[in-house]
């Protein structure tokens, strides 16, 4: 996706620094008629110091965080989080309230105590999927031979994915019933289920194999959505170092078990037998759901707690509801290996179900043949309201990673470390000679950009973990810098949408080779305002991003207790990455920190 951005933007990139720099465009124009100077660089230093984050503000973030993950250099990631159930009422289960059933058939021959009884209980926290599919043949680019070509044959059987897709094969295999005859000389199939669907899940890092225990326990702790302590008036604010299970507000323990991850669809069973259909439909699967984490709960626990309380105040609303069940503990250990997973809580909840008591009248009215027969219903219940990720980032040995100040690396883990960038000189208000003797000069800015070069020798071999991309801000405020205001690129896809703003960069930039080598930033408004109408040069903050649009912050405590603005959409990646910093300013140096600026003079 990214080449493809590059072709089609480059005429963006230009029509951008245009209209970003109207007034330049026409001194540009007159200098053009003045037959101007070939466009030259200067580099100036840049200054990198190492924020070390004590703890950040981790509640109703965009996911949630479970598993285990350790770098060589950095040290041990561990993740859990708590969660409440997102109610606003439970006022039914079965068909009718618990108020019309205790009318009985006072009113209706038909109302009867329902008798709801649980089945079963999951836990429901899908993974996040990739399921592009540009050309709508049924593949997923990841897989797709040509993802632009919906008449391609990806698994090379003779048929092209979409003929397979029409009629319900597996573009993807050249027998998708298995029974050992080909797609193309098979008549029936009849054993491939096309309503199953294939998904890249892109968002657990490891070995996918491991086992560890996984522990579900109620949540003893309220969490007030807003602060007590301010009247109300403000979100309570929730930090990523408390620890609810170590600190004591583990109550009923609802699963327990060592498991290991499960990446295959989810059928989902049909509820209803249709009497009209000679087929039983209670036997067969309605749809599938997409991979997930689905985990079996204590039915006792949520019968007492939930189902045998229909119609009683602690479900009548959600405040109700969040002082009787406050919420969930999820807290996994014991891996078998490395295995970290972040998790959509957007779409995670309980899911409940129950067999009732149901009136049958059987389309007549005459009463003789009418039975009462067990019914299967389901009910979910949205994870949701106040959620906390809690972080422990161990660093065993190295403690050079650690030391804050002027430092020639800069590490960056949205929940553990940022950096901030001083330009041109380690004084933010001082004008340097090199810099005075430039803002002196009658130039035109073409183009600059902070160009980060990753140290290879201390970030994880794993180039799967590297942040794909970083984000740059002013470090006091947590505002966007000019440039990213006025970047308006967009990817060409919804799911793509950390490719947005492209041309302000901050991508993940490869080699020939396609190895991973540096982040590039165009800051060229930014500069141009410093150089040409002295604004203010401000303290840059740096940090990795998971979602490039999002400009929300959370409040955060260094190591000294100070406390600071970080963007939120950093604490939702939890690997880190190692750059090169100021070393010392030095300009020399190939892969050192340096601002690049392209200019035009007389």
């Amino acid at each position: 996706m990214i080449k493809k951005l590059k072709n089609i933007l480059c005429l963006l990139t230009i029509s951008l620094i245009i209209s970003c720099n109207k007034e330049y465009f026409s001194t540009g124009i007159e200098l053009y008629d003045a037959q101007f100077i070939d466009i030259e660089s200067i580099s100036f230093p840049i200054y990198s110091y190492q924020k070390k984050l004590d703890r950040v503000q981790s509640n109703n973030l965009s996911n949630v965080h479970l598993g285990q993950y350790s770098d060589e250099s950095f040290g041990l990631i561990r993740s859990s989080f708590v969660s409440q159930l997102d109610v606003t009422s439970l006022d039914i289960f079965g068909d009718f309230s618990q108020a019309t059933e205790d009318e009985g058939s006072d009113t209706d021959i038909r109302i009867i105590d329902e008798e709801e009884e649980l089945i079963n209980v999951f836990l429901d926290i899908p993974f996040f999927n990739n399921s592009n599919d540009t050309d709508s043949d049924g593949v997923i680019d990841l897989y797709d031979v040509d993802p632009n070509n919906s008449s391609s044959d990806s698994d090379g059987d003779g048929l092209t994915d979409i003929e397979e897709f029409r009629v319900g094969l597996n573009p993807l295999s050249t027998d998708s019933d298995g029974d050992g005859i080909l797609d193309a000389d098979d008549t029936e199939n009849e054993g491939y289920d096309s309503n199953k669907r294939v998904y890249e899940i892109d968002s657990v890092y490891g070995n996918r194999a491991a086992t560890f225990n996984l522990k579900v326990h109620e949540l003893k702790y309220y969490l007030s959505p807003l602060d007590p302590n301010n009247n109300f008036e403000s979100e309570t604010e929730y930090y990523s170092d408390f620890n609810f299970y170590e600190n004591g507000y583990a109550g009923r323990l609802l699963f327990d078990q060592t498991i290991n991850l499960d990446f295959s669809e989810v059928p989902v069973l049909f509820f209803d037998d249709d009497p009209e259909t000679a087929s039983n439909e209670l036997e067969e699967i309605n749809y599938y759901e997409t991979p997930r984490v689905r985990i079996p709960l204590d039915l006792n626990f949520f019968q007492s707690k939930i189902i045998d309380l229909e119609g009683k105040d602690p479900l009548i609303n959600k405040a109700n509801f969040d002082n009787h069940m406050r919420g969930l503990i999820v807290h996994a250990d014991n891996f078998s290996d490395d295995l970290y997973m972040i998790l959509d809580i957007s779409n995670a909840g309980i899911v409940l179900q129950y067999n009732y008591n149901f009136y049958n009248t059987n389309g007549t009215p005459d009463v003789s043949d009418d039975i009462i027969e067990r019914k299967t219903k389901s009910n979910s219940i949205p994870l949701g309201g106040v959620h906390v990720n809690q972080y422990n980032n161990l660093h065993g040995n190295n403690n050079r990673l650690v030391e804050e100040g002027l430092t020639d690396k800069i590490v960056l883990n949205g929940s553990d470390y940022i950096s901030k960038l001083k330009l041109f000189s380690k004084n933010s208000f001082e004008i340097t000679n090199d810099l005075k003797n430039f803002k002196e000069k009658d130039v035109l800015i073409n183009e600059a950009n902070i160009v980060l070069f990753i140290d290879k020798t201390l970030s994880s071999p794993d180039i799967n973990i590297l942040p794909k991309r970083l984000y740059l801000y002013s470090y006091d405020n947590g505002d966007p810098i000019e440039d990213y205001n006025k970047d308006f690129t967009e990817a060409f896809t919804e799911s793509e949408v950390n490719v947005n703003k492209y041309v302000f960069g901050g991508l993940l930039q490869y080699d020939s080779n396609n190895m991973p080598v540096s982040y590039k930033f165009n800051v060229t408004n930014h500069i141009a305002n410093i150089i040409r109408y002295d604004s203010l040069n401000i303290d840059l903050g740096l940090t990795v991003t998971s979602d490039i649009n999002d400009i929300n912050l959370k409040n955060a405590f260094l190591s000294d207790e100070q406390k600071i603005k970080v963007p939120a959409h950093s604490l939702t990646y939890p690997f880190p990455v190692i750059i090169n910093g100021s070393n010392s300013g030095n300009l020399e140096l190939e892969n050192g920190l340096k601002l690049e600026i392209l200019y035009s003079k007389y």
